[in-house]
């Protein structure tokens, strides 16, 4: 009886968190009523055995997630410590998981970073916070000696703020086209945001389709038909 009861306190809450998630204005609102985190599992260009790289990785949720449904290989990287030691108990004995401790970037380097649990980012918070130095590593180098000659089926980015960085070096180095999709999210960080989201948005249709996308909470691309070629 018990257990019937808190499993309907734990139903209640989650009903009442979902109504109020769906009930947001704009595209966070949008979002969740056009089906959510589940969103991020959908109807990707991912197989048996293909790979994945998850950057800003967290708890390994989504990696979990797409692994249990798709049986791809993946590739992860977290800056937080705390998060990477859980990451590396939870995948230990998974042979289809590498995982990193450090961000991924533009170019080699170390950096300080703002602790803010999911939000951790590169860029300062207002806040006063915990900070911590991790390293960041060159998204171009990542695919030329992890990835090799692989073609990567997801890229997913949520990396507060570094994602412009990421993508501005993909496209540098040629890579978007590498990616069969990429699942990024976009953030209002740093400064000159917007004038960097134009243009990597301009250089992801020459490769890709946007298939769907709810404006800086996720977007899904899917590379056309017509790129094929140039890989």
């Amino acid at each position: 009886m018990a257990m019937n009861i808190g499993q309907k306190i734990i139903d209640a809450i989650e009903q009442r968190r979902d109504k109020k998630r769906k009930s947001q204005p704009g595209a966070i609102g949008e979002f969740w009523r056009s089906g959510g985190n589940d969103l991020l599992y959908s109807n990707l260009p991912v197989t048996t055995g293909s790979l994945i790289i998850d950057a800003g990785a967290y708890k390994g949720e989504w990696s979990s997630g797409m692994i249990a449904q798709y049986g791809c290989r993946a590739i992860l990287f977290e800056p937080v410590p705390e998060f990477f030691r859980l990451l590396k108990t939870h995948f230990k004995n998974n042979s289809l998981v590498e995982v990193y401790n450090a961000a991924i970037g533009g170019k080699d380097r170390q950096s300080l970073f703002s602790l803010l649990d999911n939000g951790t980012s590169e860029y300062r918070s207002t806040e006063p916070t915990e900070s911590f130095t991790a390293d960041v590593f060159d998204i171009a180098k990542i695919f030329e000696k992890q990835v090799d000659d692989i073609q990567v089926s997801c890229v997913k980015l949520n990396i507060e703020g570094g994602e412009y960085e990421v993508l501005e070096r993909m496209i540098e180095a040629n890579l978007l086209i590498r990616c069969d999709s990429l699942l990024i999210q976009f953030h209002r960080q740093p400064e000159g945001y917007e004038r960097r989201h134009s243009y990597i948005i301009n250089e992801l249709k020459k490769t890709h389709v946007q298939k769907w996308g709810y404006n800086f909470m996720w977007d899904l691309w899917v590379r056309n038909s017509q790129s094929f070629y140039l890989a």
